[in-house]
């Protein structure tokens, strides 16, 4: 019975570690997904370049003006059908980080 009941906690932990891991790659791969640098920015289109989808995403060209080659950006989909484009970080900002 003993043997039985350590066991089944060895499983529970192990259940509740892959779980929490799951969750944390998944909260990472969200924010991945979400942020994606500017490598091109066609204005008149109103598209702009992804580096990690290597495609061009169309959004609202009044969010274009201001986002510049390098720029860390994410579409925010609630404002309108194409989206209007967020700047998280700008490429001077990107670069001159400390961060590592």
């Amino acid at each position: 019975m003993k043997l039985r009941t350590a066991l089944s906690v060895d499983v529970v932990v192990a259940s509740l570690t892959a779980s929490a891991v799951a969750l944390a790659a998944g909260f990472t791969e969200l924010l991945q997904t979400e942020r994606m640098t500017v490598l091109n920015v066609d204005r008149t289109s109103g598209r702009f370049q992804c580096a990690e989808h290597r495609a061009w995403m169309a959004v609202g060209t009044d969010s274009l003006s201001g986002v510049q080659q390098g720029d860390i950006v994410k579409i925010d989909k609630a404002s309108g059908a194409r989206g209007r484009l967020v700047v998280v970080r700008t490429a001077y900002e990107e670069l001159s980080s400390v961060e590592r």
